[in-house]
């Protein structure tokens, strides 16, 4: 088929050029589920600081090792379920999949505040370590699915921007909703429950949209006769000869892991911070994120210059540039004193600018080069080596907040980003330019 005749069936949602059979309707709805996926995982991050404080009263010195064990317990789940509904979703679609994890998530988001013991909240945390590789997984997937190859910059920066939205949202008013309950006369602990709570709803009421408003089945053929289990070797093998997609997935290690450091240490060491300068955990709480909501803020300024970026320049380049942003932003953050203090407003934007970056620049790399017809299968694997990645990082990084400093985290990061900045470079110079408009 011809690019004319692919133009001519093909509809644009803004500047972006869908695949034949996406409408913009599907791409509104992708979008909102975007929006909620990131706000909800955010959350879920930033509010578990809560309960350890609140709920559980655990001794600040205490609460590294604590968020890191729940981290690495999550990402244990994630890691085994992504292939699994990955190469699940080649068989029944997308859409399922999707408005199950957000039903998961909710179900995990009502638990959550009933642990009555760090035991019992490491089993919660695990439960929702299946949701968040159900939403996950699929808001790349499908991300990969509607935008055609020389439009997937613009749409990587549509997806950035709703998922700084979302986590804006989760920052500037459910990040608010213990003060608020509190305010009004419930206990701390009560206003954290009702938070969640409500979380719960929401996850509901976005489960009932995606299902209505993406598009049934897949791209490519049909999947539906082979095994699961055939499919995710294929997802794993389809690296051993494309050494882009190799980079992808190494790349996918450290993405994760970066939302790992602003959803997770980054929140914990600003409460700290903040309690330590003398607030109660609410107004801490409510403090960490006005913060975060600057960090995620940036990164709506950044998303459409970086869009352009993604489809101009060879996307192996642009992976280069966005280790380089990451390298910084990490090693800018590890290597302030105090979070909370103005002279560190300059390394939290990197911060923001470098995440934002090596999120976007690897999923657009795995999008081109992932085949069509088990495209599911390779971005659960991409899934499955960013929960690797955070699993890795969240373990040894705990052990490094509590030992060394809240900094020291950042700056591990910073160094595994130098190392597939190195990948990067080398794989640019095996195979050469590219243009990003190509499959």
């Amino acid at each position: 088929m011809t690019d004319v005749t692919i133009e001519e069936k093909s509809i644009k949602f803004g500047p972006v050029y869908l695949e034949p059979g996406v409408t913009k309707w599907n791409a509104r709805t992708y979008l909102f589920s975007a929006f909620w996926t990131i706000g909800f995982l955010s959350f879920m991050s930033f509010l578990q600081n809560y309960v350890l404080k609140v709920h559980l009263n655990m001794p600040a010195n205490e609460i590294g090792r604590a968020i890191g064990t729940l981290s690495f317990v999550g990402e244990i789940a994630l890691l085994t379920v992504s292939p699994f509904f990955g190469s699940l979703s080649d068989k029944v679609g997308r859409r399922p999949i999707f408005a199950l994890g957000f039903l998961w998530v909710g179900a995990g988001f009502a638990l959550y505040p009933l642990a009555t013991s760090y035991e019992m909240l490491l089993i919660f945390r695990a439960f929702m370590g299946v949701g968040a590789a159900a939403l996950g997984g699929m808001m790349a997937t499908v991300l990969s699915d509607y935008p055609q190859n020389r439009s997937r910059g613009f749409m990587a920066a549509m997806s950035g921007w709703a998922n700084g939205l979302g986590a804006m949202m989760m920052i500037f008013l459910l990040s608010k909703l213990p003060s608020y309950f509190n305010g009004k006369g419930a206990s701390a602990e009560m206003a954290g429950t009702y938070t969640f709570w409500v979380t719960t709803g929401l996850c509901v009421l976005t489960a009932g949209v995606c299902f209505v408003g993406l598009k049934p089945g897949k791209p490519g053929k049909s999947r539906k006769r082979e095994k699961v289990s055939i499919l995710i070797k294929q997802g794993f093998g389809a690296a051993r000869g494309n050494p882009r997609l190799a980079l992808a997935y190494s790349e996918s290690f450290i993405a994760r892991g970066d939302l790992l450091m602003i959803g997770t240490f980054l929140s914990a060491w600003l409460i700290q911070a903040g309690m330590t300068n003398g607030l109660d955990a609410p107004e801490a709480t409510s403090n960490a994120g006005r913060i975060g909501g600057m960090v995620q803020a940036v990164t709506l300024i950044w998303a459409p210059i970086f869009g352009i970026i993604l489809d101009r320049f060879d996307r192996t380049s642009v992976v280069i540039f966005a280790m380089m942003l990451a390298v910084i932003g990490y090693a800018g953050v590890g290597l302030t004193a105090d979070p909370t203090s103005p002279s560190a407003i300059l390394a939290l934007v990197m911060l923001g600018i470098g995440e934002f970056s090596a999120i976007m620049a690897g999923q657009a790399l795995v999008a081109q080069e992932a085949p069509i017809d088990n495209r599911g299968s390779v971005l659960g694997v991409f899934a499955f080596c960013g929960a690797l990645g955070l699993l890795t990082l969240s373990m040894i990084g705990g052990h490094l907040f509590d030992d060394i400093g809240p900094g020291a985290p950042f700056l591990l990061v910073a160094a595994v980003n130098g190392v597939i900045l190195c990948f990067a470079i080398y794989v640019r110079k095996k195979t050469g330019y590219k243009s990003p408009k190509l499959r």
